[in-house]
C-alpha cells in the first residue's frame, strides 16, 4: 500500500510557491514511507483478528457479500487503528457484513467505531449489559450509571459517557417525577382514627434516563453481541 503524500498537499503548493516543491518532497520523506508501513502493520493485524472473530462467531468470511464502497470504507479506516480492543471491533463488523448482516453492513458504523476509544469500548460494552440487551430496549438511569461506570472504569468513564450521547449512540430521555405526600389527620366527633388524602403535595423531580438509540442499537449488534460479558 502507498500513500502519496504529494497528493495531498497539492491545492496547497501554488500558495506556496516557489516553496511548494520543496515542502511536498520534505513531508513525503518524513511521513510517507512511515505511514504506510504503519498502516500495513495494522493491516496484518487486522487480517488475523478478523480470522479470530470469524472463528469465535461460527462465521465465514464471503468477500462477495461485501460491497466495493463499504471494502474501502473499512480498508481506509481500520488501518488507521493501531489499538486491539478497536480492531476487534472493526474485525466483528467485517466479518457479519460479510455473511450479510444488515447492522453491520451499515457504512455508519466504520465511521462510529473509529472514533471510539479502547476505553469507550469496555465503557459501551459494560453500559449496554447495564441498561439491559435487546429484546428489551436498553435503558438505565443516568445518574447511576454515570457513578457505577467511573467506579468501575475510573474517572475516565465520564468522558466515554459523554462521547456516547454525543456519537449518538444512546440519548437522554426526560421525565417528571412528582414525590406525593399525604396529610393525616385523627378523627374527631367519635369517628374512628384514619388518614385522609386530604393534600397531596410534594417536590418534583426530573429523572434523566440513557437510552440506546437505533444507531447504537446497530452498533450494538454488529460489534457487541457475542462478546464476552463485561466486568461489573
Amino acid at each position: 500500500m502507498t500513500i502519496d503524500v504529494t497528493k495531498m498537499i497539492e491545492p496547497v503548493q501554488a500558495a506556496l510557491a516557489p516553496a511548494g516543491g520543496t515542502l511536498s518532497e520534505a513531508w513525503a520523506a518524513v511521513i510517507g514511507d512511515r505511514i504506510a508501513a504503519w498502516r500495513l502493520k495494522n493491516a496484518a493485524a487486522l487480517q488475523v483478528e478478523v480470522n479470530r472473530q470469524c472463528a469465535d462467531l461460527g462465521l465465514k468470511l464471503d468477500r462477495a457479500k461485501i460491497p466495493e464502497r463499504y471494502a474501502v470504507a473499512w480498508f481506509d479506516e481500520a488501518t488507521k487503528q493501531d489499538e486491539p480492543e478497536i480492531q476487534t471491533l472493526f474485525a466483528r463488523l467485517l466479518a457479519r457484513a460479510a455473511n450479510g448482516d444488515p447492522n453491520a453492513s451499515d457504512r455508519r458504523l466504520i465511521e462510529l467505531v473509529g472514533r471510539l476509544t479502547p476505553l469507550d469500548a469496555q465503557v459501551l460494552a459494560w453500559l449496554f449489559h447495564r441498561a439491559g440487551l435487546p429484546p428489551r430496549h436498553p435503558q438505565c438511569d443516568e445518574s447511576a450509571a454515570w457513578g457505577d461506570a467511573q467506579n468501575e472504569f475510573g474517572r475516565g468513564a465520564a468522558i466515554s459517557m459523554n462521547h456516547f450521547v454525543v456519537l449518538g449512540i444512546f440519548e437522554r430521555q426526560f421525565t417528571i417525577r412528582q414525590e406525593a405526600s399525604f396529610a393525616s389527620y385523627a378523627s374527631v366527633d367519635g369517628y374512628p382514627l384514619g388518614q385522609l388524602a386530604d393534600a397531596l403535595t410534594g417536590d418534583l423531580s426530573l429523572i434523566s434516563s440513557l437510552v440506546a438509540t437505533s444507531l447504537g442499537l446497530a452498533l450494538y449488534h454488529a460489534c457487541i453481541e457475542g462478546s464476552p460479558s463485561p466486568a461489573g
